[in-house]
């Protein structure tokens, strides 16, 4: 069993890792890997909400809120909060983000990430593809048994984060959130989550692992970018950065895509309307769920809050 559950508040970022390029374990595990298309030129987004993290979300009769952005990882230098940050979850009466990690919530996501009909990861993919996702997977600390039985999604899902260990900027304001005895909730269920990539069709699942697997080496360099953007608090750099290869032009990323972040804006900015409407809420969720013309806060702008830059 895995040391860490993984989670996909990283939303979108969670799909920029399998668009890197190296071609060294692609010659080792060909055909399955495919030469990556770096694009010569890359528009970037100029969005309204392309630049900041933390923002004040009012609406006449009701006190103010907050929607901050946020990234799945340890990194000191972006779980110790800004001031401004800080600031606000101390003003909240109630904390909100994607899915509060409950032991029941947790016991379900560990449990579906796994085969339990028979079926075996090492049967549905080569053996030089399995190998590499050994091989990978063991820095999570996973033994190949286990790895054995995982399904394509989790075996990629697990990949998609750097095998940190510590405890994540999410996990930091929960647990902000709990020692100031605010109401803690959850915008979505993990059987929502783990839903995203359960449907996708097994040959989908599988194509998604073989990508990844087959460009990992590249993946801790560009992950390293990524947490300079939002550092920098630059969506639309990030955003614009995530165009970089041509895989994201096939149909199971713009699947993927839908899926993961377009349908779940629309579905965390109704299910937040209501925390909002009351008042001094602070709502944490991936940061590359704020900008965009289908992003959260523009969905917010369309539905009459006004819409302030904070941090």
């Amino acid at each position: 069993m895995m040391k860490s559950i993984p989670s996909i508040t990283l939303n979108k970022w969670v799909l920029l890792l399998v668009f890197f390029s190296s071609n060294a374990v692609a010659e080792l595990i060909a055909p399955e890997c495919q030469v990556l298309d770096e694009y010569e030129e890359i528009t970037a987004a100029t969005g309204e909400f392309d630049n900041g993290l933390l923002w004040k979300i009012s609406k006449a009769g009701s006190p103010h809120s907050y929607v901050f952005g946020t990234i799945h990882v340890s990194d000191e230098s972006i779980v110790k909060l800004p001031e401004e940050v800080s600031g606000a979850l101390n003003q909240a009466k109630t904390f909100a983000m994607e899915v509060v990690p409950e032991p029941s919530e947790l016991m379900t996501f560990a449990s579906l990430m796994y085969f339990s009909d028979g079926r075996k990861l090492n049967d549905l993919i080569s053996e030089p593809l399995f190998d590499e996702v050994v091989k990978l997977l063991a820095s999570y600390h996973l033994p190949e048994e286990a790895v054995e039985l995982l399904k394509p999604w989790a075996a990629f899902l697990t990949m998609s984060y750097p095998p940190e260990f510590g405890q994540v900027l999410d996990m930091q304001l929960l647990e902000k959130a709990r020692q100031l005895g605010v109401i803690v909730t959850g915008l979505e269920s993990m059987q929502e989550q783990i839903d995203i990539f359960n449907t996708l069709t097994l040959d989908h699942q599988i194509k998604i692992l073989s990508d990844t697997a087959c460009h990992y080496d590249m993946v801790e360099a560009d992950f390293t970018k990524m947490k300079s953007l939002y550092i920098a608090r630059d969506l639309g750099g990030l955003y614009a950065y995530s165009q970089r290869y041509s895989l994201s032009d096939e149909e199971v990323y713009n699947v993927l895509i839908k899926k993961i972040l377009v349908d779940r804006n629309y579905t965390m900015t109704e299910r937040m309307q209501p925390m909002l409407e009351s008042g001094n809420a602070f709502i944490a969720i991936g940061a590359m769920h704020l900008p965009g013309e289908e992003g959260v806060l523009s969905l917010l702008a369309k539905n009459d809050y006004e819409i302030s830059l904070v941090y």
